[in-house]
């Protein structure tokens, strides 16, 4: 989505991030591209927003919103992004931002990650044909996203 000037921009990480009811720097981030996420850092310097370039409770420099740490979503083990560019018109790159608000317990009204049991150890003994003993652990875990109101995407942002 082009902008005729980056206070546009701005304006819809806002309406993102008051979409997410709550969402804060202690309990949630704003994921996207690294290639995403450094253009905006540009973006905010260039803009005079230096104080949106912070840092983090482990004292490590990151970019914030509003309190909210921008971050790159990372890549899977193939090397490929887990939120990647798309083409867009006019040739350009575009991707998408994600708002998450993470919470402990369905009460918390937020993302939350589920097990089942916890972690189940096996021990099923020496191979037979190699000296090696086998042990299977089992996890079984999920996500769930408890409120309607614990993310929110805004789709569409160039990279250009």
């Amino acid at each position: 989505m082009p902008f005729a000037h980056g206070h546009d921009f701005l304006d819809l990480l806002d309406t993102l991030t008051n979409q997410v009811r709550g969402i804060n720097g202690m309990n949630g981030a704003l994921y996207m591209n690294a290639a995403l996420r450094a253009k905006i850092a540009s973006g905010f310097r260039r803009l005079g927003g230096s104080e949106l370039l912070t840092v983090d409770m482990a004292g490590k420099p990151t970019v914030m919103w509003n309190g909210i740490p921008l971050l790159d979503a990372g890549q899977r083990l193939d090397g490929t992004d887990v939120l990647p560019l798309t083409a867009a018109t006019g040739g350009a790159e575009a991707g998408d931002i994600h708002a998450v608000r993470f919470g402990a317990t369905e009460a918390d009204a937020g993302v939350s990650g589920l097990t089942h049991g916890g972690v189940q150890v096996t021990d099923l003994g020496e191979s037979h044909d190699k000296p090696v003993y086998t042990t299977r652990i089992d996890l079984y875990c999920g996500i769930a996203l408890f409120g309607g109101k614990a993310a929110a995407r805004l789709t569409g942002v160039l990279n250009g």
